[in-house]
């Protein structure tokens, strides 16, 4: 029985802990692995680890007992999400440790939505690159989780020399969408209905956070026109900020600020703090609608919407913007709508059609259910259990021949410095030359700015 060894770059569900996408993701993978007969241990990070009675073995995970963590396993699955995580793996792990990388959060892009456009935010996305790109070099199976993502990394892929003559013919790329458990969803106890809404109001509910990507706000500014149709309808935010502040809340405070401004808090208008993973189908139940809009973006063109598919489970109808691959599939099965981004009378139309017709609910309802059967953990997670069963270090990593000309193509480049400095950018040589040392050190800082000063020197004598 092969040893796997899995990583979340965050908490993991176990009872009462608060979880996030990414660790829900890692845990039920982990299950779903152990269920097809494989020894998981699950890895947590040692900050977010909680001693737990679960269905698997969790254990806690530091950069510095990284080595001794994955010592006698058989294969490794990790995130590329975590940068330290991926700056750390290459140089510890043994290099024919046999390792699938997960690339369903596209943190490249996603990083671009929390940056600005200024020379610091650059540096930053420098660093946060030089984090990524080693473990794209360094993994041997990779995966995500829908068509978009499937062709921009085979891109991303193929641009850092990992699809090459010796790859191109092999499954070098999988995909594992987020799934949904197998057991239905059931209503275990009240939690809502009669404590923070009426029993016969009209729920739609938000739930998880609210972050820069998204747009709470058109939902917010929607509300005033659906309650004149339908006076008891009541939006409950469930989430709105990350537990571990690993987003920033700026969205969530202008979509609070925007409720304020409207009069709709705590009257059409409810904020509940994050719940356990496993009370979660009790919020889902007792709703009659999920909302999640989103702005335009490269981060949604790319994203795959993880508490959409758990409202599927479910069987929660659910409004989303247009934009995400998501959206094309509920519409497709008939479990949802996706209106127009920032469009608030075409989400009021929506969600008073949704809310005022039972029948239309009760057929979405058995339509995402339906969806849901093709989306279980133990299905979705398969291409990854086949890989761990038989787990093989990539072609290109155990040739000689690779591993010295396409695997470091596009390492270095020189090129950008010869575009010449403009007025005011001389102070930035300081800030390039800090970066080159923390990334290269000393030699290769000198020679680049040697390279750089001959070419100056040359371009002004010529």
């Amino acid at each position: 029985m092969n040893k796997i060894a899995v990583f979340s770059p965050d908490a993991v569900p176990v009872k009462g802990a608060l979880a996030a996408g990414p660790g829900i993701r890692y845990f039920e993978i982990a299950r779903a692995m152990d269920r097809a007969g494989l020894d998981v241990t699950l890895f947590v990070p040692s900050e977010s680890f909680e001693r737990s009675s679960s269905d698997i073995k969790i254990e806690p995970w530091s950069l510095n007992g990284l080595g001794e963590a994955i010592r006698d396993k058989d294969a490794v699955i990790l995130p590329q999400v975590h940068g330290g995580l991926s700056r750390a793996y290459p140089k510890t792990a043994d290099i024919s440790q046999p390792t699938a990388v997960d690339l369903y959060d596209p943190v490249l892009i996603e990083n671009l939505g929390l940056q600005d456009e200024s020379d610091n935010s650059v540096l930053d996305y420098d660093g946060y690159l030089r984090s990524v790109v080693p473990i794209l070099k360094r993994g041997d199976y990779f995966f995500c989780a829908n068509e978009r993502q499937r062709y921009y990394y085979l891109g991303v892929l193929n641009v850092l020399g990992r699809i090459n003559p010796l790859t191109f013919h092999e499954d070098i790329l999988g995909m594992v969408p987020y799934g949904v458990s197998s057991e239905p969803a059931v209503h275990s106890s009240n939690v809502m209905r009669g404590k923070i809404v009426g029993t016969d109001d009209k729920v739609i509910l938000w739930f998880s956070g609210i972050y820069p990507w998204f747009d709470a706000v058109t939902l917010i500014e929607a509300l005033p026109i659906i309650l004149k149709e339908i006076q008891n309808a009541k939006l409950v935010i469930l989430g709105g900020v990350h537990p571990r502040s690993h987003a920033p809340d700026d969205e969530f405070k202008k979509t609070v600020k925007r409720a304020q401004e409207l009069g709709l808090i705590d009257s059409s208008v409810f904020l509940v703090d994050w719940q356990p993973y496993e009370e979660r189908a009790n919020w889902y139940l007792e709703s009659d609608l999920a909302v999640t809009t989103h702005k335009k973006s490269l981060e949604t063109d790319l994203s795959h919407r993880t508490r959409v598919v758990d409202f599927i489970w479910a069987g929660l109808p659910v409004i989303v913007s247009k934009g995400d691959e998501f959206g094309r599939i509920i519409e497709s099965a008939g479990c949802g709508y996706s209106v127009p981004i920032k469009d608030r009378q075409a989400l009021a139309a929506k969600v008073i059609e949704v809310l005022s017709n039972e029948d239309l609910r009760e057929t979405m309802k058995d339509s995402a259910k339906k969806l849901a059967a093709e989306l279980r953990w133990d299905k979705v997670v398969q291409p990854l259990i086949d890989w761990a069963k038989d787990p093989k270090i990539a072609k290109d990593r155990s040739n000689k021949t690779a591993r010295e000309s396409v695997l470091k193509a596009v390492d270095t480049i020189d090129g950008h410095e010869m575009v010449s400095l403009g007025k005011g950018e001389e102070r930035n040589l300081a800030d390039k030359v800090r970066v080159s040392l923390k990334s290269d050190g000393l030699i290769p800082t000198i020679k680049r700015s040697l390279g750089a000063g001959r070419r100056k020197i040359k371009g002004e004598g010529g």
